[in-house]
């Protein structure tokens, strides 16, 4: 992984990380860690086919429980991942998608905490997303974040994840995440953590040409060093860099190799 690569990540996993914790500390959280029953949540789940569970503490970003079928769906025993910290779960999934992940649960917090308290439990997010097992296997796989433990200001403190290989389902093996809030029984809300803008300026392919200057570029090297790679004028690099950034929304560099990162241009 390149530096820009590892700063790109970094900077996505700090952001979501500031808002993930935002029960730390609280008297009523630790209050809450002390009496709570973790076994309670293990029994009124199910899921559609072969799955994983994992209970994650995000005011310490930590796997307190991880059972199911875990070494089936990820070739991993239990001990691997329970007690450890959460960055665990890196091994599990491509960079790519694991920027796509951060920058996605930046936005369900987000929305989590501008909705009113007695709403927050009925709130959680889904992704699908490729899983990597531990000899290399590919599956993809949904993945439900279910909030189940607030303190008394209705900061989150636990996560019930489930991790269910789709498989079979023969879906279109997509990264997708979404919001489900069924605060509203009656009315169901499904919300894409994509914007329809974000999804369009996706689908535009860079051509090979932006491509290789986005290469260069993600290696931290400046337009005169990216001319003299690829035989041309410094003025055609700083072209395509103006170009590309009017064209993808983005408004520095940096921002757009974030964004050819998440979108697996580079």
């Amino acid at each position: 992984m390149s530096e820009n690569n590892l700063k790109g990540l970094f900077n996505a996993f700090s952001n979501y990380v500031s808002l993930a914790q935002k029960a730390k500390g609280d008297s009523s959280t630790i209050e809450a860690k002390k009496n709570v029953n973790i076994e309670k949540f293990l029994t009124g789940f199910y899921s559609f086919d072969i799955f994983c569970y994992a209970i994650i503490d995000v005011t310490d970003l930590k796997i307190l429980k991880f059972g199911g079928a875990t070494q089936q769906l990820t070739g991993y025993d239990p001990d691997y991942f329970e007690g450890k910290s959460y960055y665990k779960f890196l091994k599990l999934h491509s960079v790519k998608d694991l920027l796509k992940s951060l920058v996605g649960g930046s936005k369900y917090f987000n929305y989590l905490y501008s909705q009113k308290k007695e709403k927050r439990p009925f709130i959680k997010s889904n992704r699908t997303i490729d899983l990597y097992k531990k000899n290399g296997d590919k599956i993809h796989v949904m993945v439900q974040n279910i909030p189940i433990l607030f303190n008394s200001k209705m900061e989150v403190i636990l996560f019930l994840i489930i991790c269910t290989d789709i498989s079979s389902l023969n879906p279109k093996a997509d990264f997708t995440h979404y919001i489900i809030d069924t605060s509203d029984p009656l009315e169901v809300k499904k919300i894409n953590l994509s914007s329809q803008k974000e999804q369009e300026i996706e689908s535009i392919t860079p051509s090979m040409a932006e491509k290789k200057v986005l290469i260069h570029l993600s290696e931290g090297l400046s337009s005169k060093q990216i001319a003299d790679k690829l035989f041309l004028s410094e003025h055609t690099i700083k072209n395509h860099r103006k170009n590309m950034l009017k064209k993808y929304n983005c408004s520095s560099s940096s921002a757009l190799i974030r964004k050819a990162l998440l979108n697996g241009w580079i």
